[in-house]
């Protein structure tokens, strides 16, 4: 390899440089080294190049075995074109973007053509590539990076994967589980949503020692949601969005027997009124989430009305004809809300009530009961009429009457 030192201090020397130099090209072009009286188009230590006009040209370096390895020059293409910066043998070196700059350096001088090394050290302003800086969470939109909510879809018992990090887990399936990765493999921060868009009860379970808010596991019944949050060790939750869909709304549904599935929108509705002719036994499926639900049974025809989840082996409750039930859902059964024997209450206090309303009166007969006619006298009403009433003197009746069984201890 040929260098070229200082015969007084054996330091690599170097030919005389410009230090600066604009070139314009509007041909292929071929730099000279300033060194014996070469000046037409020398290779300066810096150089803005212009084109404007011509594509595809091409500038090419002295020879390399003029000067010593780590000769330097930096180009910097200000022109609107790009062009081809080359070795002195027609090699391509680098190809030069418009308004970005390039630090050539020499590694090897033993031939005409040389060993170039490049750094690019770019435009003017500098600009990152959002595509390879997104991450979970993020989508490149052009030069930016923008929030983005992937969602990923389950419709059956799965456990999560930490890829799913900033993901929107949506659950499509019926009753089910969702397990969670250990929170200690998805380490501090990692996060996902988690929406249940199906048809019953969706369990989240964490597994080993993590918990979720502290317990064993998490219920999302139809429509809720929430964003989970590992620390490391355990699960935490926010922006739980309970579900208001399961409002005070009535569901009329003609039937005619077999198996009949509601969906979630007409589980939804609370009030429940059957009708129709039935032709076999009758079976509603609500949907596998908690609900409290008043159902009629308006059907005619002989044979039975009953209600259940798609759980297997769970109880049913079977609502006779041209009755009335408030049953319980607890997810799995249906349960009779009103089941008890029998019961009581210690007081009851009622209205006034009047001939036109009684206070206390009857399903079978509204205009018939009991009211208070004054201030320690209580009335009774047939017909919206008083037929008596009692105050403290005793009993006193309107009209006449006949009395099964005698009359004992007093007289009329």
């Amino acid at each position: 390899m040929t260098t070229y030192t200082n015969p007084f201090t054996g330091q690599t020397i170097e030919p005389s440089a410009i230090s600066y130099e604009s070139l314009s090209l509007i041909a292929d072009t071929t730099l000279d080294w300033p060194i014996n009286g070469n000046n037409t188009t020398p290779a300066s230590s810096i150089a803005d190049v212009t084109t404007t006009s011509y594509s595809g040209l091409s500038l090419l370096l002295p020879p390399a075995t003029q000067v010593s390895v780590g000769q330097s020059i930096l180009i910097r293409n200000v022109g609107s074109l790009a062009f081809t910066v080359k070795n002195n043998a027609g090699g391509t070196i680098v190809s030069a973007a418009s308004g970005v700059a390039y630090f050539i350096y020499l590694t090897d001088n033993s031939t005409v053509a040389g060993s170039w090394a490049t750094v690019t050290f770019g435009a003017g302003t500098s600009a990152a590539n959002a595509a390879t800086l997104a991450g979970y969470g993020l989508t490149a939109i052009g030069a930016t990076l923008n929030q983005t909510y992937q969602i990923v879809n389950y419709y059956t018992n799965a456990t999560l994967p930490v890829t799913v990090q900033a993901q929107f887990v949506v659950w499509g399936g019926g009753a089910g589980t969702i397990t969670l990765p250990s929170a200690s493999t998805a380490g501090a921060n990692w996060f996902c949503m988690i929406r249940n868009n199906g048809s019953g009860i969706l369990t989240l379970t964490p597994v080993g020692t993590d918990t979720i808010d502290g317990n064993a596991n998490q219920q999302l019944q139809l429509t809720e949601s929430l964003v989970l949050v590992s620390s490391g060790s355990g699960w935490n939750t926010f922006g739980y969005g309970r579900s208001n869909s399961f409002a005070y709304t009535q569901l009329s549904l003609v039937v005619t027997g077999g198996t009949t599935a509601l969906t979630s929108a007409q589980g939804a509705n609370t009030i429940q009124e059957y009708s129709g002719v039935l032709t076999s036994n009758q079976i509603v499926v609500v949907p596998s989430t908690v609900q409290l639900y008043t159902i009629t049974n308006n059907t005619t025809g002989a044979f039975s009305f009953t209600v259940k989840t798609s759980a297997v082996s769970a109880a049913t409750i079977t609502v006779p004809q041209g009755t009335s039930l408030v049953v319980i859902c607890d997810g799995t059964n249906v349960y009779n809300a009103g089941s008890g024997a029998s019961s009581s209450i210690t007081t009851l206090t009622l209205g006034n009530g009047s001939l036109a309303s009684p206070s206390l009166k009857f399903s079978g007969d509204l205009n018939s009961g009991m009211y208070l006619v004054g201030s320690s006298q209580v009335g009774f009403v047939i017909a919206n009429a008083q037929a008596g009433y009692y105050n403290a003197a005793g009993l006193t009746m309107a009209g006449t009457g006949t009395f099964i069984g005698g009359i004992t201890g007093g007289s009329f």
